[in-house]
């Protein structure tokens, strides 16, 4: 179970859990980073990274990659560090995803548990008669960069469904929302499956035929015990989870026709709109202010990592027309316009 000092800590800031870089370790040597040394600079103690069931900031990790892949040269390291790692990286969730009896189960357990494993995190299914995607997003949080912490996790993702299953699944294509940081040969080089930018969602996309392939590489016997120990994890940090939090999962996640109302977000959490309401406004917050976070979250990330125009960002976001998310977008951001936006971004907007 979860103390109450962790309990405290998760509550102040969105963690992630330390077995992420300490797999790491090791590759980013190869690369002349000097692990240690570069988590000092970000802010990420060391203590923590070497408790076996530790956690960090998501902010100092996010930090880190960043930092890692400038230090190194390499725009792609996040890329070239997933193509080596294992499910030791993900702890008990990727040894879950391995020992589940079909791959579409391993899905299943990684979106469950996802937001256990790396806080404000939303990871789900889409699937249709042919293809099915594994969606990856990172809810809003101010000033964080990402890039390299998607491409790490998109390229582990397509890492770990080959050896669930001894490269007997097609992995169709990957798929990134932001921009790429090299010409795409690169990437598909890498990667060794098509690989798209500027799309919607981020995403690892496999045929649907696939979805009952079994597991080649460990005993699905362990699955219950390895998700006995993840439900009472899950169980504690539910108990912290305030309403807000659980809608902000719901917008980010993507599983609303847009438009979004809070009717349909009420629906998902299982409240009438009536209750969704009174019961925001007893922690303080209003629906209206959650759904403009979004917005103003996924504009801005849209705007400053893909080279989506202004009109294809407010068609994705949820505005039936540019103007009025052009005008909603410069009272977010206090005067800034979509246009001036990227060329703000580093002013700390």
């Amino acid at each position: 179970m979860l103390e109450a000092a962790k309990l405290q800590k998760i509550k102040q800031e969105p963690h992630i859990w330390s077995s992420v870089i300490r797999s790491l370790r090791a590759p980013l040597k190869e690369n002349d980073i000097d692990a240690d040394q570069l988590m000092a600079e970000v802010g990420i103690s060391k203590h923590d990274v070497d408790l076996t069931n530790g956690e960090i900031p998501l902010k100092g990790w996010m930090n880190f990659m960043e930092k890692a892949a400038v230090n190194a040269g390499n725009p792609l390291l996040g890329v070239d560090l997933a193509r080596t790692a294992g499910p030791e990286t993900l702890g008990a969730v990727g040894f879950l995803f391995l020992s589940s009896p079909t791959i579409h189960e391993a899905f299943l357990n990684m979106c469950h548990y996802m937001n256990l494993l790396q806080g404000v995190t939303n990871a789900h299914l889409v699937i249709d008669d042919y293809e099915t995607a594994w969606v990856y997003q990172i809810m809003h949080v101010d000033e964080l960069k990402c890039i390299q912490d998607v491409e790490f996790s998109l390229t582990l993702t397509k890492r770990m469904i080959k050896i669930f299953a001894e490269d007997k699944i097609d992995v169709l294509s990957v798929n990134f929302r932001h921009s790429p940081q090299m010409d795409r040969r690169e990437y598909e080089k890498r990667i060794k499956v098509p690989v798209h930018f500027n799309q919607e969602v981020n995403s690892v996309v496999i045929p649907t035929q696939h979805l009952n392939m079994t597991g080649k590489i460990l005993d699905s016997s362990l699955a219950p015990i390895l998700k006995a120990y993840l439900d009472e994890e899950q169980a504690s940090f539910n108990k912290i989870k305030t309403l807000s939090d659980q809608v902000r999962y719901v917008l980010y996640g993507q599983r609303i026709p847009l438009p979004i109302t809070a009717k349909k977000v009420a629906r998902h959490v299982g409240l009438s709109e009536a209750s969704l309401y009174r019961k925001l406004k007893s922690e303080g917050v209003r629906f209206s202010d959650l759904l403009e976070e979004r917005n103003f979250g996924l504009a801005k990330e849209y705007l400053s990592t893909s080279d989506m125009t202004v009109t294809q960002v407010a068609h994705i976001i949820g505005f039936a027309d540019s103007s009025s998310f052009c005008r909603a977008f410069t009272r977010w951001s206090g005067g800034i316009t979509p246009s001036e936006f990227p060329k703000s971004e580093n002013s700390g907007l």
